[in-house]
Formats: structure tokens, sequence, C-alpha cells
């Protein structure tokens, strides 16, 4: 098992379905595409942000309901529609001068595997497929759209020092 190095870590991304959502896709009659947010979540990712790390979304589908989130979060950046996300990843990370070793990922398919490999610390959730749980150095207790999230994140900021300062704070 890899030494976790939360010290390097610069920017949290994200998997929309079945991370920041419960994995069920909504469909009306009218096939209105409708999703579910964790405000818990929302807030975990708000506070790493506020404490100085980037947040980002990466999703393979496409999602009006996903991109109005990201926007509500203050996300850095939202990439949706995208099968190979490691290589579109790839620019956004040479644009704010950082590598894999200052990168956590978060996400729970097969499209996920590659950068939870690469990532310095990746998690997924315990509802995720045997062949990809074991590609994270995580599992959650909580499961997407339910609190996983906000675990990692609060994991995260706690382990890089953040999350005490903060509350110390207040």
């Amino acid at each position: 098992m890899k030494k976790l190095n939360f010290n390097d870590i610069k920017i949290l991304v994200f998997d929309v379905d079945g991370i920041l959502t419960d994995g069920k896709i909504y469909l009306s009659e009218s096939g209105a595409e409708t999703k579910a947010f964790f405000a818990h979540d929302g807030a975990g990712m708000k506070l790493a942000k506020k404490l100085g790390l980037k947040i980002g979304m990466i999703s393979a589908r496409t999602s009006n309901a996903a991109s109005i989130r990201a926007k509500e979060l203050g996300a850095d950046f939202y990439i949706e529609g995208c099968k190979d996300k490691y290589n579109a990843l790839k620019p956004l990370l040479k644009e704010y001068n950082i590598g894999v070793k200052n990168l956590f990922y978060m996400g729970d398919d097969i499209v996920d595997i590659e950068l939870l490999k690469l990532a310095a610390v990746s998690a997924t959730v315990p509802n995720a497929p045997e062949y990809v749980r074991i590609c994270a150095d995580i599992v959650t207790v909580k499961t997407g759209g339910c609190g996983a999230v906000r675990e990692v994140c609060d994991i995260i900021l706690q382990e890089k020092g953040l999350l005490t300062n903060f509350l110390n704070k207040l």
C-alpha cells in the first residue's frame, strides 16, 4: 500500500454520477433529466475552496443539472461528456501548474480507473465495483450523493492541518 501524501494536494476533482449524486438518473416523461445533490457534499467542496484548494468536476455524461451545480459551488472547472478523463484533465493541470502529485481524484467506475491510479490520493465509494475499489486509496463509509464527498473533503482538510486551524478561528 502506498503512503498517502496529503500535504501536496492542491486540487480536488470529483466525478459526478455516483460520487456527487447517488448515481440514479431521473428522467421525466418529457425526457428532462434531474439529479439530486447532497448539501453537505457541496459545503465540503466550498470549504476546501475557501481554504485554498482548487475544486473541479468531471463527467463522462453531459448534464445541465451538473453544470448548474458546478457554478453554484464555484468550481474552478467542470468538464463533461468525456470518456478519457485524464487527457481531458491534463491541459487544466498544466494551466494551473499542477501535476498528478498534487491531484486528489474521486470516481466510481471504469472511466475513472486511470485517474484513480495516477492521482496522489484517490477515493471511491463502497458501492463501486470491486475492480474500481482496489484502484482507490480510500473507500468512503458514506455512499455517493449521501456524504462521501464531504467525508473525503474533511479527511483531506484535516490531514493538511487546514480544518483544525479553520475551526479554531470560529
